[in-house]
């Protein structure tokens, strides 16, 4: 098995135990009849902290899981796919940054679901294509605004039961974690065009100057080269 084919594999394991977990929660709950939104973030209350660990793995409803489940997947399949060697150290950092980002300055209501980490992850990946500026991160970047660029509108206030100031708080921890790690993205895995055979030089002549020309063979190969609801009158809000 190629390496690319091994890191997909891997790549796509970890997602799915990510998103089993979630399935798994939320069976719990159904099964107990319970709500576990009281697992969720309380901003500004000691209690509520254990919500910066715990939100993410609790939704609203089934259809909140399952808007969430496609994203988060495909998400963490392009993190630890094409960021072999940082994407859990990134991961990490953006469920932690934005999980005390939203205690310190959401609304006092219980924030849960994993939209914040989405937007964190795509927010990730789009500044650190742009940071890295080369064709695989760019393109990755392209990928991201293309699928997620409505996510945006998510970032501004609205009304009811959505946690915007999760996405926000996202969306802001994915551009400060991309900043922080900069200097790490040599474990990105960029598109690399290898000739098979040497290159050839051939000198020409040309009013008494000499000209270095190289010609590549004509067959060639691609490959990947690493580089470094609510609860009591409380409320809740999903994410």
């Amino acid at each position: 098995m190629s390496k690319e084919k091994s890191l997909f594999r891997q790549s796509v394991v970890f997602g799915s135990y990510i998103i089993l977990i979630l399935w798994l929660v939320k069976a719990a709950e159904w099964g107990f009849a319970t709500n576990f939104a009281h697992f969720g973030i309380m901003p500004r209350h000691l209690l509520g902290t254990i919500g910066i660990f715990t939100s993410p793995f609790i939704h609203g409803d089934f259809l909140h899981l399952l808007s969430n489940s496609f994203s988060l997947m495909l998400l963490i399949i392009i993190l630890f796919f094409f960021y072999d060697k940082i994407p859990l150290k990134a991961l990490l950092f953006i469920y932690s940054v934005t999980g005390i980002f939203v205690w310190i300055i959401a609304r006092e209501a219980y924030h849960i679901g994993a939209s914040g980490v989405i937007y964190g992850i795509a927010s990730f990946i789009l500044f650190s294509g742009l940071l890295r500026k080369n064709q695989s991160s760019l393109a990755l970047s392209f990928v991201v605004l293309l699928l997620y660029g409505g996510m945006f509108y998510g970032v501004l206030p609205q009304d009811g039961h959505i946690s915007w100031e999760s996405h926000l708080m996202g969306l802001l921890s994915g551009l400060l974690v991309a900043l922080w790690m900069k200097n790490d993205f040599a474990g990105q895995a960029e598109l690399k065009l290898y000739f098979e055979k040497d290159w050839e030089e051939e000198e020409y002549e040309d009013d008494g100057e000499n000209y270095n020309f190289t010609n590549p063979d004509h067959q060639f190969l691609y490959e990947y080269k690493d580089l470094k609801k609510q609860e009591d009158n409380k409320g809740e809000n999903l994410d």
